[in-house]
């Protein structure tokens, strides 16, 4: 019975779906992490509802920062450091700012007021989007990598084909050359026959 031979195909052969695959596998990562987190520290039920909160907040953010990020990728590394610096610490605090609102409402009663709920979250926020944006920089410089090395073998492969096809264009009238030169010794010997056969290779 035969096997049919599987291509393996690249995981960043089609980089949109990669990137959502990656986004619900760190998202998902992330939200199991914390899940575990408040069942170990003796979280009630409900406080879950908070964790899916945050994790659809950074969820959201971070498809925000794609974008920004897409812009920001092909400009200088100076701006596209510099500027990422900022809108991470701008999109960091309005994380921290959403997840301390959410957890102030559902502990109204709680001895901590929104400063320090903000300061809290504050710390965990920046880590997941710093993480985040390290890998998304990371992924995309290696996927530019991949492809100029594509490219380049490409190129490599259209140099040596141009050179071999100039070899047999530099051959051919030589090889021409010598058959009407064979042919042409054929007929002063008065070889017909072999002349014929000859000539009707030839054509």
């Amino acid at each position: 019975m035969a096997v049919l031979p599987i291509q393996p195909v690249p995981f960043f052969a089609n980089k949109n779906q990669a990137f959502w695959r990656l986004q619900f596998a760190g998202w998902g990562g992330a939200m199991l992490l914390r899940t575990m987190s408040a069942i170990a520290n003796g979280q009630p039920p409900a406080f879950l509802v908070l964790v899916l909160v945050m994790t659809i907040t950074g969820f959201s953010i971070s498809l925000v920062l794609a974008v920004i990020y897409r812009q920001l990728i092909v400009q200088r590394p100076i701006v596209t450091w510099g500027l990422t610096g900022l809108i991470l610490l701008v999109f960091v605090g309005l994380h921290a700012f959403t997840d301390a609102w959410v957890i102030s409402l559902y502990r109204a009663e709680s001895e901590a007021n929104f400063a320090q709920l903000f300061i809290g979250v504050f710390f965990l926020d920046a880590t997941l989007l710093g993480a985040w944006s390290a890998l998304y920089y990371a992924i995309n410089f290696f996927i530019q990598v991949e492809e100029q090395n594509d490219q380049l073998i490409r190129l490599e492969n259209q140099a040596t084909s141009a050179q071999l096809a100039m070899l047999r264009y530099q051959l051919n009238p030589h090889f021409l050359f010598n058959t009407l030169n064979s042919i042409s010794t054929l007929v002063l010997l008065k070889q017909t026959e072999p002349a014929n056969a000859m000539l009707s290779r030839l054509s």
